[in-house]
Formats: structure tokens, sequence, C-alpha cells
């Protein structure tokens, strides 16, 4: 797990007043004539159009008169200078970092936390944030997210401090069926599944600002499988952006089928456990960071699912008529391996915060670094061990399972939304007919001239004369693959 620059930040909040992370663990910023040469480049990496603009803007079209289509490049990391590389080419979203990265696991309980928003009243301690008497103030003066100038610290408030000092609520736990999110929850199927995630940047991550904003904002991105909406990642007040990824060919997921002492990770079979991935942005101490997620479920069996049989959202699922809700926790969920013919075995976590950090950052020289937190919930006072694995809109029961399971960080998206196995796509007639006419220099084409044919009278069965205005006449008609802006 990559959660450093959250560790540095908890830190710090222990030793000061304002949580003002001014030694997070994150790139650092070259000086002298590095970052000259690196600023020349910021805004087109070959000096040539229409290529790897970070922040800039396509020129011009290609012969057929479909638009070029804008590069990025960025990268993003956290501690131990373990790097990932993103990059868009023609509408393609990869993502290239390590193999086996270790994942956590965690569950949303059907709620959003909402802060309160600075200068602004809030609601008396104990107050009932569902009773129709209070939904202004819930609307008015609390938000999930508190803009600022993108590293808000300030906008988070500890759940050790519920209340401020005029015993206001410092924030709420709503319900996604609350009347503050207009009914956009309300058809939603029940939030029953974990999560396994990793921090993958640092705060804003910056490096990768610009490709990241690119890719959310294409048509491909915000959408979300079956099963990431069984974890709540479309819950937007939560989750602000959503990308869904596909692995490489070789790329998979890998199960600790062995014990905590002698592990043993091997692949997942995907036609018996099913996988979904995920690159999603979330605010952390509301900053923004991004985070790579996947989720499973099994064919043969529920192991996964849960639902805690207590609170508002259960209330909510009960009365939409479900019955058939799994409300005991499978604590070693099992997952079927490709190696073992598809048999499901059980995942063992670790006890460590990542089998790739054996040696953790030191907690003011006195101790080393925390290990697996050991259940779910507030990451909080993390490094403490009363630190939980996650955001405190999350089960502490469903516990992490550190490392449990590993992913290849080699993943990709389509962010046109479309695969190029269409026979239709990018095809040279995308300008909405299908006939093109094809300009060319007449005259007859393809006579051999080599001795070793034309000594034995050997012609060209191939050689023909190509008249200009030539017209071809395709299958079907594809629109030209764009790009929002």
């Amino acid at each position: 797990m990559k959660h450093f620059c959250r560790y540095i930040f908890v830190v710090l909040v222990a030793l000061m007043t304002v949580g003002v992370p001014v030694a997070l663990a994150c790139p650092a910023t070259p000086s002298g004539s590095a970052a000259q040469a690196r600023a020349l480049n910021l805004d087109n990496n070959t000096g040539t159009d229409p290529f790897y603009y970070l922040g800039g803007k396509a020129a011009g079209t290609v012969n057929t008169g479909d638009p070029h289509l804008p590069g990025y490049a960025g990268f993003m990391n956290t501690d131990s200078n373990t790097f990932r590389f993103v990059n868009v080419n023609e509408q393609v979203f990869t993502m290239i970092g390590e193999g086996k990265h270790g994942l956590w696991r965690i569950q949303e309980n059907g709620t959003i936390r909402e802060y309160l928003i600075e200068g602004k009243t809030g609601l008396a301690k104990g107050s009932d944030v569902n009773a129709a008497k209070n939904q202004a103030k819930v609307v008015s003066d609390y938000s999930s997210y508190i803009e600022g100038d993108g590293m808000n610290w300030s906008g988070w408030k500890s759940p050790q401090s519920p209340v401020n000092a005029d015993d206001r609520m410092n924030f709420v736990d709503v319900p996604i069926t609350n009347a503050k999110y207009k009914g956009k929850y309300k058809n939603h199927v029940p939030i029953d599944l974990p999560s396994w995630y990793c921090t993958m940047s640092g705060p804003t991550f910056p490096e990768a600002a610009a490709a990241m904003g690119f890719a959310y904002k294409q048509k491909g991105a915000n959408k979300v499988g079956p099963l990431g909406k069984r974890a709540g990642l479309d819950v937007s007040e939560l989750y602000t952006n959503v990308l869904r990824l596909d692995t490489f060919p070789d790329a998979d997921s890998w199960v600790n089928v062995g014990t905590a002492k002698s592990p043993n990770w091997q692949a997942i079979d995907d036609t018996k456990t099913r996988a979904e991935y995920y690159l999603v942005e979330r605010p952390f101490f509301n900053v923004k960071y991004l985070f790579v997620m996947g989720v499973y479920n099994n064919v043969e069996n529920r192991d996964f699912e849960y639902v805690r049989p207590d609170g508002a959202y259960y209330d909510s699922l009960v009365a939409r008529g479900y019955t058939n809700l799994k409300t005991t926790v499978t604590m070693n969920p099992t997952f079927s391996i490709e190696a073992d013919d598809g048999a499901l075995h059980a995942v063992t976590g670790t006890k460590f915060f990542g089998v790739k950090h054996p040696n953790r950052p030191g907690d003011n020289g006195k101790s080393g670094g925390g290990a697996c937190p050991m259940r779910g919930g507030d990451w909080d006072d993390y490094p403490a061990t009363t630190g939980g694995s996650g955001w405190p809109t999350q089960y502490e029961e469903i516990t992490p399972l550190c490392d449990g399971v590993l992913v290849d960080i080699k993943f990709f998206a389509n962010l046109d939304g479309a695969t190029w196995d269409d026979a239709g796509k990018y095809l040279p007639n995308a300008n909405g007919s299908k006939t093109v006419t094809y300009k060319v220099k007449p005259g007859f084409y393809g006579k051999f001239v080599d001795p070793y044919h034309t000594d034995r009278g050997v012609e060209n069965p191939q050689a023909q004369y190509i008249h200009t205005g030539t017209v071809l006449t395709f299958q079907s008609v594809r629109p030209p693959v764009g790009f929002r802006k």
C-alpha cells in the first residue's frame, strides 16, 4: 500500500493544530538546469503538432478529415520512489507501473460523510440528519468535498472531534437515500461488495493532473460496471471521478492461498471470480488522490457479499423489498484459482503495511511505521494501532486482509467508450458517407522491369490502369473518433 503521504499528514496533525502537510512523500521539484529543461518541455515534448500536450489542445485534422487526437503523458508516485506512468494516445489511456502491487479490502456502508463548511453554523450536537426539520442545514452547511486551492486540508474534520467549540456537529453521516441527493440513488442496487484498493499518487497528483483531467472528461470515463455499482463506486460524492480499466493480456490479480508467514500468490480464474478494475479519484483528508481498485465476486458463492443489518441505509433496503441480503461477513472469502482448474481457495492477508515495504519509515525515529491496520473504517490516526484501513464511510468489520490480493499495474482504457474490435471503427469514411472518392495520378501501374521477368516475358498479373476519381464503397459509416476538450 502506498499510504505514506497520509501517514505524514496524520503525524503532522498530531503535532500541530492545523494539518498542513509540509513533508509529504511526493515527487521532488527539480532545480537548476533540470528545472529549466523540464519547463521548456511542458507544453509540447516533441516540438511538433499535435502530439504530447500536457495542457494544450490538438490542432488540425488528418488526411481523412478526422480530428487530430491530443496526446498526454504524466506520472504519479507515493513513497519508495515507485512510479506509475499514464499516457493518452489515440483516445487510449494506459497506466503502467509495478507488478504484483498489494491491495487492501474496504467496503462502503451506504453513507456519505459531509463536513461542516467554514463559516456555517451547522447542526447542534445529537441532531437527526434524516429529520425533515434539519434538511435545510444538511444541504446548506455541509459538503462531502469542500472546494479550496486543491490542497484544502482544513476542510477535513477528525472523527475524534465530532463537534466544534460551539457544540455544533463537525460532520454528519448521511445515507445515500437522504433527500439532499434528490433521489439520485433511490434505485441504486444494494452496496454489498467490497473493493480492494491502494493509493497510486500523492495529493493532487500534479505531474499526472493534465493527463487525468483529460481522461476523466472523455465519454468512456465515469462509467461504472455492475460490480463497481455494488461497491458504491458510482456514488460521486465519494468517488469524484472514475475510470474503468482493463488489464493487459499478461496482467492478473494474485491471491495469497498460502499462509500469513508462507505466502503463495496465485492468479485468479476470472471466468469464475469476476473482476472489474478502476482508477478512481477520491478526496482523502479533503484533498484529491488517485487510487487503483479491484472489485471481485464469485459465480459459485456469495463470499464477498455483506450488508450490515443496522442503520438507516439497511432500513432503506428492507423498505425497498430486499429480503435476501447477506448480513454476515465472510472474513476470508474464496477466490477461484487458475492454476487449480478454477477451484476456490480462501485468501489470507499479511500482517504488514505491504509486502514490498519490509522497512517501514520511522515514526519520529522511535519505532517503525504502521503495520496492517487489521480493521476497516477511518484511517485517521494511523500509524497508531487504533487506525483503520480507509475512510469513515466504511465498515470496520470488513478487515483489510493487507496484500492478500496483489494486482499488476498494467492497464488500459478506451476513452471514447468503444473497443477497437468494431469492424467499422477507424475506417477512412468517417466523413458521413459510405463512399469515398480517391484522386490520384492516372496511369498504368505495376509493369515489371526486372530482367528476371522481362527476359522471360513474365508480366505482373496485378498490373493495371488506375483512374483518378475511383470510388470505394464501405459497408458502414461510423463517426470519427473524437475527444471532449
